[in-house]
């Protein structure tokens, strides 16, 4: 799954996440948020009270919620990011062919 992980990152914002090696401290917070929010989910299916839970913020709908938040939080991070790079591309394209001309 991290290897997965690892290349949907890689591949979908450039960014190398190195949840396999663990030498990216952030990839590795996010990949357990992760892992520990699905299968939270997986678990849903059988608790039912987990909307109760969730309600009562208890348990681990309590930790689900954290985990979701960091998550939220590094995704929008990295799009945010990307947003700038390729502002930056951009506008030193604009650059370029402004001199050319």
């Amino acid at each position: 799954m991290k290897s997965t992980l690892d290349s949907i990152f890689k591949v979908g914002f450039g960014v190398e996440l190195d949840t396999l090696s663990g030498s990216n401290r952030e990839g590795r917070v996010f990949a357990k948020a992760f892992d520990d929010s699905s299968s939270q989910l997986l678990r849903r299916f059988f608790d039912v009270f987990w909307k109760i839970k969730r309600a009562l913020n208890i348990g681990l709908e309590a930790k689900m919620k954290k985990d979701i938040k960091l998550i939220d939080e590094f995704v929008y991070k990295l799009i945010d990011m990307k947003i700038k790079q390729l502002s930056k591309q951009e506008d030193d394209f604009v650059s370029e062919k402004q001199e050319q001309i």
